[in-house]
């Protein structure tokens, strides 16, 4: 299997396991119209769970070439991507999760009797109503390092989006 499918299979093995453990499930789209999954919040209404209709479309992306800086990771997007993440007028609130794994592919995956370890970990940023760009390869993107995407800060995501907040 080529690199770039096996990064992209761990990213989305990250994405799932934050998903389930944060109590929502992980949807992917027939075909890739610019996103490669959605969270998907359910609820429990008198003992049935089910969904509850609250989503947020994820562009994910994985890697090995970020800047780490102080507060932020630096990381270069496809300009196609960023403008389809900066759009105001979509249905679902959107975001990058950016998986970034070690530089050494014998670290990104480790399974023994005593656990799976799959490293590194995925920043989640909005770009909601930043100006769209005209460049033709790249926009270098800043994530604050504290968004870190776990099981908590998606339930924390995902609440904001119930209550109409932006992410």
């Amino acid at each position: 299997m080529i690199e770039s499918h096996i990064k992209e299979g761990l990213s989305k093995a990250y994405a799932i396991a934050v998903a389930h453990k944060a109590g929502m499930n992980f949807a992917r789209p027939d075909f890739d119209y610019g996103f490669d999954g959605i969270f998907r919040d359910i609820q429990n209404v008198n003992g049935r769970y089910c969904d509850n209709g609250w989503s947020i479309d994820i562009q994910l992306k994985s890697t090995i070439n970020v800047l780490y800086e102080k507060d932020c990771i630096k990381y270069d997007l496809e300009a196609k991507n960023y403008n389809d993440l900066v759009a105001t007028e979509v249905g679902a609130p959107r975001m990058l999760v950016l998986f970034v794994l070690p530089k050494d592919q014998d670290q990104w995956l480790n399974i023994t009797e005593d656990g799976t370890i799959l490293k590194n970990c995925a920043w989640w940023y909005s770009l909601k109503g930043m100006e769209p760009t005209k460049n033709a390869n790249t926009v270098r993107v800043s994530i604050p390092k504290e968004q870190l995407l776990t099981e908590v800060s998606l339930r924390q995501i995902m609440n904001k989006v119930k209550t109409g907040e932006d992410i």
